[in-house]
């Protein structure tokens, strides 16, 4: 198989995945120009990891990573996210998440005011 293309100057050697989790998200249309090949021989996706230690960080997975004939290929679109970016990330992530559940027990009608805002996002923790 061929060696997908090197995106930037860092480290873009591919490798292969642990297991498909729910520690990732798809991404849709990138700034990325050329599109890797997983090692099934089909286009691999960016998805967005949402584990604390590189949340938010983009990457290459196999076509198939939510089957169990995953290849496990892996390779990181996005440069390393600094310890300290990394932590205000975390840190509003875990607020944002706190306010969502104080508001649900609340029943204060927040969410209907985010989506009648046009604020709901489909991002979830």
């Amino acid at each position: 198989m061929a060696t997908p293309p090197h995106v930037g100057s860092y480290n873009t050697k591919p490798r292969r995945m642990r297991a498909a989790t729910s520690a990732s998200s798809s991404v849709t249309p990138n700034e990325v120009n050329s599109e890797p090949t997983c090692y099934c021989g089909l286009q691999s996706p960016i998805l967005m990891a949402k584990t604390k230690k590189n949340a938010g960080r983009r990457f290459h997975g196999c076509a198939k990573f939510d089957s169990p004939s995953c290849c496990n290929f892996f390779m990181w679109v996005d440069p390393k996210i600094p310890n300290h970016v990394r932590d205000m990330i975390v840190d509003l992530l875990e607020r944002n998440q706190t306010l969502y559940e104080s508001s649900q027990s609340r029943g204060d009608g927040v969410e209907l005011w985010i989506i009648e805002m046009g604020m709901k996002s489909d991002v979830s923790l």
